[in-house]
């Protein structure tokens, strides 16, 4: 029997309508969606019952809850990315007739969309269903070198059990999907260039699984929304004290972080009020000195939005697959 790989695995994914409901295998029905790592993983606590029973033996072994939950690394194909920026920010506004123009937003009072993930191993013939799954952040490394850029999603869900077949054996795949490299990203801070080498950005939802209902069952009742944290940090050369008066003295500054491939394809990140964290100017030898930063995201006046991302490609929709 031949050893399961990871370069066989398929990861396909499906917007679910009810928590607690799988959606069903369907022809066509799932997207193949690509990634480099999953690490959305079932467990579940095992612990000993302390019943006292006269002897030094343990007690019974019981099963606690079950939980669903970790991270997908996935590249940041600007076809594909639109499908998980749906399911953290609400499906997009979407113009153009093509190349097509998304919007998607951080509402105030924004909707759970849950997903069905399939994981398929082909070489050993294995299946898994994951149900109810939703993104409880996005986290973003952005520098230039010659990799293609990567972002990673943190899931929470109810369940996952063995299938019997794969959810959907003609998957449907988000065709063309260029990715940028580093190098082609960019940062500006109140529409300047900061001479900024690297820039993170992490956005949580504060989605949580509902263990605390009681529900019956050793799964989650339901996911629970939560509240935006949008923060990040910076690192940029030392070449005026603009950043270091703006942190000082707790300045509102834009930022932007932006990959423009090409008139049909481009990202951007806008975030609009961020301020950043007070640090000073170490000097750690006699090269080339650097700043650093972390920054948090204001409460957006009104007007304003906390966080915005414009994605332009190929793509007319982010419904489900047929």
């Amino acid at each position: 029997m031949p050893n399961a790989r990871g370069d066989r695995a398929k990861f396909l994914s499906r917007r679910q309508a009810a928590f607690g409901a799988a959606e069903a295998a369907a022809a066509g029905g799932f997207y193949l969606m690509p990634f480099y790592s999953y690490n959305v993983v079932p467990s579940g606590e095992l612990a000993n019952d302390e019943a006292i029973r006269g002897d030094a033996f343990p007690g019974d072994t019981v099963a606690g809850l079950r939980n669903l939950a970790g991270g997908i690394e996935v590249p940041m194909g600007l076809d594909s990315i639109g499908w998980h920026l749906a399911q953290i920010l609400g499906l997009p506004e979407t113009s153009g007739t093509g190349p097509y123009t998304h919007v998607f937003t951080a509402k105030a009072n924004p909707a759970i969309l849950l997903a069905t993930h399939g994981i398929s191993h082909t070489d050993t013939v294995a299946h898994f269903v994951q149900d109810s799954l939703a993104i409880a952040g996005l986290e973003i490394t952005a520098q230039k070198n010659g990799t293609r850029q990567r972002v990673t999603l943190n899931m929470v869900g109810r369940e996952e059990v063995k299938a019997g077949a794969t959810l959907d054996a003609s998957p449907v795949a988000f065709s063309p999907d260029p990715v940028p490299v580093g190098f082609q990203g960019g940062l500006t801070l109140d529409g300047n260039d900061a001479a900024v080498t690297q820039v993170s950005l992490t956005l949580n939802t504060g989605r949580e699984a509902d263990q605390e209902t009681m529900n019956g069952l050793a799964t989650a009742d339901d996911i629970s929304p939560g509240m935006w944290d949008l923060s990040g940090a910076l690192t940029g050369r030392f070449r005026s004290t603009t950043l270091y008066d703006a942190a000082s003295a707790g300045t509102p500054l834009s930022l932007v972080l932006s990959w423009p491939m090409n008139a049909s394809y481009s990202l951007s990140l806008r975030v609009p009020s961020v301020t950043l964290e007070r640090n000073g100017l170490p000097i750690d030898g006699r090269g080339v000195i650097s700043q650093n930063f972390n920054w948090r995201a204001n409460r957006p006046a009104v007007g304003q939005e906390l966080f915005e991302v414009t994605l332009v490609n190929s793509t007319s929709d982010y419904a489900n697959a047929a």
